[in-house]
């Protein structure tokens, strides 16, 4: 058994005694094994944690943790709707009597579920990944179509939820307008602060991947802020708005879109927890509409937006 798994197997022990994650003070109790796993930032809510960590189980395949062990770790974690206010003892008592086993038959499946679950997660967690292994407590965005060539600026600070954090991951896609052509788009990418491009590619038409190297590696629970340039250089048209899909916990976005003054949109709005499958919208408003202030700016805040859904700007042109 490595460390890893063995700490993960202790700090699960702990996570699932009294209300197991519907205890009031969760975020306090939550192991860096267990925040390694599942990217559990240190100032996470407890509501946030509950949600990384069901996504995070949810993310294993049923090959690697099948249905009845898989129902035994979320009822022991407390993680089921209907247990969520339970004590440990109760859960157990209501496991046994759902798969007709005696007490110490319910007690020996919880402890080889939680086993089984840190096995795979160590086969599955790759210590270097620059995919996983952060958050994002603060993302700003500013867009601007005030220039000949689209232009968005992100300034993003993380958190390393592992240590010796050294390289993330960056992500750019330019969907296209129904009446575009069916072009490769050409985006290019410049570190403002805080980062360098070492490696770069692309994924589809009009998907890109960037891979940053941090100034130096982050230790877990430390933050680092960069910020990054990209523009569509292709003289392509764009989607009618700009939104943000988030792929790792994020705490906080901000998007500003700056308008050109002599070309104002004839409505923009606010787009909230939509599912990516609605875009592009077809000029149909689908949440609160924005005024333009005098700089032809909008701007939308969004706490805690959560993954598989889209958050921020649409507008429809004239």
């Amino acid at each position: 058994m490595t460390r890893f798994e063995a700490d993960l197997t202790r700090e699960f022990m702990a996570l699932r005694r009294g209300r197991g994650l519907h205890r009031p003070n969760v975020h306090t109790v939550i192991g860096p094994a267990i925040a390694r796993w599942a990217d559990v930032p240190p100032d996470c809510s407890n509501a946030d944690v509950r949600r990384l960590v069901n996504a995070a189980v949810a993310q294993i395949p049923d090959m690697d943790l099948p249905e009845e062990e898989r129902r035994v770790v979320l009822v022991a974690l407390a993680l089921d709707r209907e247990l969520r206010s339970a004590t440990l003892s109760t859960r157990t008592e209501l496991l046994g009597t759902e798969f007709r086993w005696s007490e110490r038959t319910t007690r020996r499946r919880i402890d080889d579920a939680f086993a089984k679950l840190a096995q795979v997660i160590v086969k599955r967690v790759d210590p270097s990944d620059p995919e996983r292994g952060w958050a994002v407590r603060r993302l700003r965005v500013l867009v601007r179509l005030d220039r000949e060539a689209p232009e968005v600026i992100e300034e993003r600070t993380i958190v390393a939820t592992r240590d010796d954090l050294s390289q993330i991951v960056a992500r750019f896609s330019v969907p296209r307008r129904p009446d575009s052509a069916d072009l490769d788009r050409e985006v290019h990418a410049d570190v403002q602060h805080g980062a360098r491009i070492v490696a770069e590619n692309r994924q589809g038409a009009n998907h890109f991947r960037y891979l940053l190297e941090l100034p130096r590696p982050l230790a877990r629970n430390e933050s680092h802020t960069y910020s990054i340039v990209f523009q569509v250089r292709d003289g392509q048209p764009i989607s009618d708005h700009y939104v943000f899909n988030p792929l790792v916990s994020c705490a906080m976005f901000e998007a500003r879109v700056r308008f050109d003054a002599g070309r104002r949109p004839l409505v923009v709005w606010r787009t909230d927890r939509a599912s990516p499958r609605t875009l592009p919208h077809h000029g149909v408003p689908d949440g609160p509409l924005l005024t333009l202030d005098r700089a032809a700016e909008v701007v939308a805040r969004f706490d805690g937006p959560e993954q598989g859904f889209s958050y921020g700007i649409c507008w429809r042109s004239a």
